[in-house]
């Protein structure tokens, strides 16, 4: 191993691949020649045989033959004894297994045999022995071919005596090109490869042979290069973050302050919206109940004239004398009736007067109060009702009673409005009227709901999901600001500390829910 100084842990790894690599190579060839050997070997040893097979084969043929034609006088004459003596000259050939002879009869007449070397590898002959073409007896040889397998073994340890010696010239002679093609510049890219780990960029890496292993070689100079330049543009930089570092706590200063007049103008703008929605609502309100004041002021209006005409016409007929006990009466009993009639439009203005008064200064004053949730919350609904009922639309309540609540009735009311008027003006197509249902409910000691539920027409998922988005509105340019329902989100989240919720799907109407604590948070 060449000597190039300590090594880091990646160029050891390197180190012990590029050793394995030779080991591999090794092997494969080691298993190659071996592999080829065996082949090879197979090849010949079944050709060995196949001729030896065919040899016997032959030699069985020819010594019958010959065999058969010495038997012809011992079979003629009966002569067992030199029967005997013509076989064991067949014996003399160390492959004769067996030989058999039989008479003209079919019975045995002389028999010779021998064990076999392997009792499955053996070939055998039938021959007719004739004397002047006349059947004398038969003759049975059995030759053993098991005489291939030593020429077999011979042959496979050749094979393997011969396969071992190119394994270890072909290993030598790859094993000196690998080192001297692979290995020695392979060493040479680990150690550049280990300069370039540490840091060490100012030495160029050289390739010695253009082929792969020069072509890596390449491949890290050009790495080397790469790591030169984006070390030089990291420099660069950092040179001019620390310039911009020196201003940039002035800069941060100037855009923080930007921001937080931003943000006040924003909360500015808000607050303004806000306002403005609210004295809108508040406008509308007033010219509903300025609407709903005119019949009951109206009726006693009426009835107090009446009565005025009539008082007239009765002092007139005192004052002459003329009185009488019939005219007297009945204008006593149609002025009873007209006074019942006059104070009873006076108390219903008076109510509404009182509950407009209260919502009134609910809204513009902006003051905390504990109050009661059903109690505002028929104040208001009261207020909206000459506005509800031009569109056709009933409202139904369901305010569960006494919900003391410590907040902002006037932001709850405005809360309540939007959501109400937005009903009316998204739920239901003009004329056509539906039913709008409030509910107010308690949670637990801490928290309050306010649910609003209509049987309108709906809202597609993409118009949920925007719903509480600034001047977002199906109806822009017909009424609608798209400012709403993005108050009344505000309102919810920032002032009252809760959360609203809108369930709604194209004509299954729309239920919006607010969760609220009975305690608002500090402002």
């Amino acid at each position: 191993m060449s000597n190039f100084g300590p090594l880091s842990a990646r160029s050891r790894q390197l180190w012990l691949r590029m050793h394995s690599l030779r080991v591999v190579i090794a092997l494969t060839v080691v298993a190659g020649v071996l592999l080829a050997s065996f082949l090879s070997y197979l090849d010949q040893a079944s050709d060995l045989r196949e001729q030896h097979i065919n040899q016997i084969h032959v030699e069985l043929d020819h010594l019958g033959a010959l065999t058969a034609l010495a038997l012809r006088e011992p079979l003629w004459q009966f002569e067992a004894e030199q029967a005997n003596s013509i076989m064991e000259a067949a014996f003399i050939n160390p492959d004769v297994v067996s030989i058999a002879i039989w008479d003209d009869k079919g019975a045995a007449f002389a028999q010779r045999a021998r064990n076999a070397e392997d009792p499955l590898l053996v070939a055998s002959a039938t021959r007719a022995v004739e004397r002047n073409k006349t059947l004398v007896g038969k003759l049975t040889m059995e030759m053993s071919t098991a005489g291939y397998l030593a020429k077999v073994n011979e042959v496979r340890l050749q094979y393997l005596r011969h396969g071992l010696q190119i394994s270890l010239g072909a290993l030598v002679i790859i094993l000196l090109i690998m080192h001297w093609r692979l290995v020695r510049p392979l060493e040479a890219l680990v150690e550049a490869s280990g300069r370039i780990e540490k840091g060490q960029l100012d030495i160029p890496i050289r390739r010695v042979f253009r082929d792969e292993v020069g072509a890596l070689a390449d491949s890290l100079e050009a790495t080397r290069l790469a790591l030169l330049h984006l070390i030089a543009q990291l420099e660069s930089r950092n040179q001019e973050l620390t310039d911009a570092n020196e201003h940039l706590e002035q800069r941060v200063n100037d855009r923080t302050e930007s921001l937080e007049q931003a943000l006040k103008t924003l909360e500015r703008a808000q607050e303004e919206i806000i306002q403005t929605e609210k004295l809108a609502s508040l406008g509308r309100v007033v010219a509903g109940v300025a609407h709903e004041l005119n019949t009951p002021i109206g009726n006693a209006l009426m009835v107090a004239s009446t009565i005025q005409s009539e008082l007239e016409v009765i002092s007139k007929e005192l004052a002459s004398g003329s009185m009488r006990r019939t005219t007297l009466s009945s204008f006593i009993e149609r002025a009873g009736e007209g006074l019942t009639l006059s104070v009873s439009n006076l108390q219903r203005a008076a109510l509404l007067i009182s509950d407009f008064k209260q919502v009134a200064v609910d809204q513009t004053s902006d003051q905390r109060r504990v109050f009661d949730l059903a109690e505002v919350t028929n104040e208001i609904l009261n207020m909206l009702q000459p506005g509800v009922r031009k569109t056709g639309c009933e409202v139904q309540r369901h305010l569960t009673p006494d919900l003391r609540c410590d907040g902002f009735p006037g932001r709850y009311g405005q809360i309540l409005t939007n959501l109400v008027m937005n009903a009316t003006i998204h739920a239901f197509e003009p004329g056509a009227g539906g039913r709008i249902s409030v509910s107010i409910a308690e949670l637990d000691a801490d928290m309050v709901e306010l649910v609003v539920v209509d049987n309108g027409i709906g809202m597609s998922e993409a118009v949920r999901a925007r719903i509480f988005d600034p001047f977002f509105t199906t109806k822009m340019g017909r009424g609608g600001t798209g400012l709403g329902m993005n108050i009344v989100h505000g309102i919810v989240t920032r002032v009252m500390g809760g959360q609203i919720t809108v369930q709604s799907a194209p004509g299954q109407g729309s239920r919006i829910r607010v969760v609220f604590p009975r305690a608002a948070g500090p402002r």
